[in-house]
């Protein structure tokens, strides 16, 4: 039997199979495709099951990055010997292949590896298999970048007796008014400014309790870890979506917002207060 194969720019290679072959599972369980991935968490794996001979040949996982460091993604199939013309492939968040392999009889671990420098980022993995079937597993893990050396500081040199400046000669001073009693302190508290931006991306978390959100800072606008912020959206405050900066790089901030996803709908703006 010949299986037609379409070329589409910058996602591989799609079978359309032909004949009978079982329902056709790709459609049903709805990661056939790229925008239908499932989502795997770092430091989380998920098992699932290519079943090419039922119509399940094709699955797409993804995974959310928002730290730079070295991003490890490994793929263990359970019975690659089952799985005919087998493929795993890795794929940016735009949809360009970064890395293949073709899935061995023998060989039941496949690795990834990324450096990440750009964040926030989105990778893809696509397994496919024309015949047989197998369990697998997708882990994700990532090893973050060593934070900074504190800075080191420099004390001037003590000068010794003989580089001692001698000490200032006390001059008269002709008596002045009758000093005033104690006036009472007028500075102003540390004036509070704020800064807007615009979330551009929203990761749910694992229960659905709380999200990360993606910060777009405004043009010139300077936030610090610690900063403390509020959702707003279509102009309006999200009730219980206060935050506060967790990590910021350049004009892109994060942060955890413990407010359920579906809060997080239209036109999603942010204040920030700054000192």
């Amino acid at each position: 039997m010949n299986i037609p194969r379409i070329m589409i720019s910058g996602l591989g290679t799609l079978t359309l199979a032909c004949g009978s072959v079982g329902p056709n599972l790709d459609s049903i369980e709805g990661d056939f495709e790229r925008d239908r991935a499932n989502a795997v968490f770092i430091k989380r794996s998920v098992t699932d099951r290519l079943e090419p001979d039922k119509g399940d040949n094709t699955d797409w996982k993804y995974v959310d990055v928002l730290d730079q460091g070295k991003l490890t993604v490994t793929i263990g199939i359970d019975q690659p010997e089952r799985l005919l013309e087998g493929d795993i492939e890795l794929f940016d968040e735009f949809g360009n292949r970064i890395n293949r392999y073709r899935v061995e009889p023998n060989q039941t671990v496949y690795v990834f590896e990324e450096d990440v420098r750009k964040i926030p980022n989105k990778y893809f993995v696509k397994l496919f298999a024309k015949q047989g079937g197998s369990p697998y597993t997708v882990g994700v893990d990532q090893a973050l970048p060593p934070p900074p050396p504190d800075p080191v500081v420099v004390s001037a040199p003590t000068p010794g007796p003989l580089d001692a400046a001698p000490p200032p000669r006390a001059r008269p001073r002709a008596p002045g008014p009758p000093k005033a009693g104690p006036t009472p302190s007028t500075a102003a508290p540390a004036a509070v400014a704020s800064v807007g931006g615009k979330i551009f991306r929203v990761i749910p978390s694992e229960d659905n309790t709380a999200v990360t959100i993606a910060i777009k800072l405004d043009e010139g606008a300077t936030v610090a870890q610690g900063d403390r912020g509020q959702v707003y959206r279509d102009g309006g405050p999200v009730e219980g979506a206060g935050f506060t900066v967790s990590s910021v790089s350049g004009r892109i901030a994060q942060a955890r917002v413990n407010a359920p996803p579906h809060k997080f709908t239209g036109t999603l703006t942010v204040k920030i207060s700054t000192r």
